[in-house]
């Protein structure tokens, strides 16, 4: 995402008390489910805190390896 689009994200507190970027309301959920910038928020904001909070981009990538394994095969 460039600076604009970054400054624009709004943030939604979550259950544990921490912020999360907002998804967008859709008007049409067929097309507009499907973009981008929507599917990556809602991945990103479906992924465990102890992942996203990794400091690390080789941890973060094991973790998340791991994650996504684990949701297709068990």
């Amino acid at each position: 995402m460039n600076q604009k689009s970054l400054s624009c994200l709004q943030l939604v507190q979550n259950a544990a008390g921490g912020t999360l970027p907002a998804v967008p309301k859709l008007r049409l959920e067929s097309k507009g489910d499907r973009a981008f910038a929507i599917r990556a928020l809602r991945l990103w904001n479906d992924l465990p805190e102890e992942k996203r909070l990794t400091d690390s981009v080789p941890s973060f990538k094991s973790l998340l390896k791991t994650h996504f394994y684990r949701l297709a095969f068990m």
